[in-house]
């Protein structure tokens, strides 16, 4: 009998898949398919410092998860896991080979993969070698009793010495510098892996003719390290000494060059306590995450420069008085994050503005939010900031912008202990006869950076009553602890669900009624739009809805623990899995209600983690107009026959089985240059 739910692991893997396809695509432009490589690479590295160790853990425990009747052996997934990693590995290597580089090359960017360095460009790379990576270089003796300990994911060489047990261990400092050294010669653009140049250098520094082999390899450890977020006044320095242990966690995987001889990568096992399991061949260079930093930068080989619509207000409006007018959304990257920056930066310099209230998950390196809050709390606001610590590998820069933060006269609210804060959330008080609040929902970080490539949505909103329980919120954020029974029944909600109070059960009535619906044959439907979905009660609610006769339609960019199109169990429901130029991150949920739809938007993904384990926000969406645009974005969605492919009962990709050749994010971009030239 088929299990009612995929492993989340096989799914994320089928998702990474559907990443690397985009890569292989033609329509694709030429470094942009570079760049998806890159990401292919950076994901696949996370899945081996965050997952991997789960899986391996599990395995040795012996424990088994039980997935409804279906009794899931660990050991099983963690081999079915390395299988298709290694299915796709291969694929990358011959998709590089075969097609990206040739192509590369053709047009007058040479890319020396695996090769020796030309000629013409030792003498140059020798000069790069001494002036510039020397300074960086570290070497190590590794033998019986040594020091070195490789640090996460960094690269090195192992070096093999003729007659001598010892090894001597070589860094790549592609973490101090550009891991690429470029030149022009003869009208093409050569680039060089620094791991080449460092490779030709270092024969001479030992006696060349001592030199037997030299090979690549790095290890990855686990990332997933415990974040002690108790209470006390000095949590920030002791999450900032637990991040520290990242780089030192246990060794997960040691990823070598083919060709290191047997022996050798029996002492690099000991010498890292490894085991043989762990041991992963990989080709002649790791970290290909770097691709992403692709020295070259051609027009001609890559997507359109963005040309976002600006969003500003009618007229000589200020944004808050055009908010107080209509609900205003802003949908990135297809419109500019600025309007969302300039609505902190009104509540900054606006003499009537008391007070400004937000939440920080993951924001920019030079935040232009944030320096408009110290600036706000400069100009006599009261600023309160929810800073979540335990954002994973943002944790160092949540911690140098709560400090800052702090200094500048801000009240910072630190991490509930059990919880974390995901909620992309912002409220403003301003003064007038009857004082006012004006709010910022989204689905996506208050960030101007991921803002250029994720698409997603930010609610600029005057209602009152939602803003009144938004207000709630922060009153309990400010208690720093979990959720108790009195506070369920304080905190009450009419607009807005919040995990730990009502998203799940409200989400389930919604499901249940439009099974009602259906049953009384009014028009019924559900479409919902998330990077991932896992929790099982939710799923098997989907699952009923489906048997009662509801037609479903869900995107879903990542995990889906969901079999579709299974008889008698989810035949009436289709998933699409969209990857393009855009990072599809906005939760969007349409439920048709007889034919009086109902949408919300928010932070929630249908995850274990989104519904147990934090406080995530969604949001209805009231306004016509704005529900009109989130309705056709959608249905463009879902019209996709060229970025989507459909993920099938056992998750795995599949073309979209019609000739329609719509391009769902080109779509979208054309409909808001439309929008644009309507409000001229």
């Amino acid at each position: 009998m088929i299990p009612k739910y995929i492993h989340r692991d096989l799914s994320w893997l089928r998702f990474n898949g559907r990443v690397l396809d985009e890569a292989a695509r033609g329509y694709v432009p030429l470094l942009e398919r570079l760049k998806f490589m890159g990401i292919f690479s950076s994901n696949l590295d996370e899945f081996y410092r965050v997952r991997i160790p789960v899986l391996t853990a599990l395995k040795k425990l012996g424990k088994q998860q039980q997935d409804d009747d279906f009794l899931l052996d660990n050991a099983n997934v963690l081999k079915a896991a390395k299988h298709i990693i290694r299915q796709q590995q291969e694929g990358f290597g011959q998709l590089l080979q075969q097609q990206v580089l040739p192509k590369l090359a053709a047009e007058g960017i040479k890319l020396w993969y695996n090769e020796p360095i030309p000629t013409m460009l030792v003498p140059e790379a020798k000069h790069y070698f001494f002036s510039a990576i020397a300074t960086f270089l570290e070497i190590d003796r590794l033998g019986q009793h040594a020091d070195f300990f490789p640090l996460n994911n960094r690269l090195y060489f192992v070096v093999f010495m003729k007659g001598e047990s010892d090894m001597r261990i070589v860094s790549i400092p592609s973490h101090r510098m550009p891991r690429f050294y470029t030149r022009q010669k003869n009208g093409v653009k050569h680039v060089l892996f620094i791991d080449d140049i460092i490779r030709q250098e270092i024969p001479p520094l030992f006696g060349a003719e001592r030199v037997e082999g030299i090979f690549s390899f790095k290890i990855t450890r686990d990332a997933d390290i415990p974040i002690d977020d108790g209470f006390g006044d000095d949590m920030a320095d002791r999450i900032e000494r637990q991040i520290r242990k990242r780089d030192f966690g246990l060794a997960t995987r040691l990823l070598y060059q083919p060709g290191i001889p047997k022996a050798g990568l029996a002492r690099l096992m000991e010498a890292f306590s490894l085991h043989k399991e762990n041991r992963t061949k990989g080709g002649p260079y790791h970290n290909l995450k770097d691709l992403m930093d692709f020295p070259v930068k051609q027009l001609d080989l890559m997507y359109p420069p963005q040309s976002p619509a600006v969003v500003v207000p009618t007229g000589n409006r200020s944004l808050y008085d055009e908010i107080r007018h209509r609900d205003v959304l802003v949908s990135t990257p297809y419109e500019s994050f600025d309007a969302v920056v300039r609505f902190f930066n009104e509540a900054a310099i606006d003499a009537m503005v008391l007070e400004i209230k937000t939440t920080i998950y993951r924001v920019a390196a030079d935040s232009r939010i944030l320096h408009a809050l110290m600036t706000a709390a400069k100009n006599g606001k009261s600023v309160t900031v929810f800073v979540e610590l335990k954002a994973r590998f943002d944790e160092e820069n949540n911690i140098k912008w709560a400090k800052r933060l702090q200094e500048a006269g801000i009240n910072i609210i630190y991490s509930i202990p059990g919880l974390k804060v995901h909620a992309k959330v912002a409220l403003v008080k301003k003064n007038a006869e009857v004082p006012y609040f004006l709010g910022l929902l989204a689905t996506g970080n208050l960030n101007e950076n991921t803002a250029k490539v994720y698409a997603d949505h930010f609610l600029m909103t005057a209602n009152q009553a939602l803003l009144a329980e938004l207000g709630l919120l922060f009153d309990f954020l400010q208690l720093r602890r979990k959720p108790r029974e009195e506070d369920l029944v304080q905190l009450k909600l009419n607009h807005l669900l919040i995990s730990q109070f009502n998203l799940k059960a409200h989400f389930m009535h919604l499901i249940d009624a439009e099974i009602a619906n259906i049953a009384q044959g009014l028009p019924a439907s559900i479409t919902i739009k998330l990077n991932n979905l896992e929790e099982e009660e939710l799923i098997d609610k989907l699952y009923e809805a489906s048997q009662a006769g509801v037609p479903i339609t869900l995107i879903i960019r990542g995990i889906c623990r969901l079999r579709p199109g299974v008889p008698g169990l989810s035949e009436r429901i289709t998933v699409k899995r969209i990857v393009g130029r855009y990072l599809e991150h906005a939760r969007i949920f349409i439920f048709g209600n007889g034919g009086q739809e109902f949408i919300y938007m928010g932070s929630a993904d249908w995850m274990n983690r989104s519904v147990r384990h934090r406080i995530e926000v969604c949001f209805p969406i009231y306004d016509d107009e704005v529900c009109q645009m989130v309705r056709r974005i959608v249905e463009l969605q879902c019209a996709d026959g060229i970025s989507a492919v459909l993920v099938d009962e056992n998750g795995l990709n599949r073309p979209v089985a019609n000739s329609n050749r719509l391009q769902a994010q080109l779509a979208v971009e054309d409909f808001f240059c439309e929008k644009l030239l309507e409000t001229r």
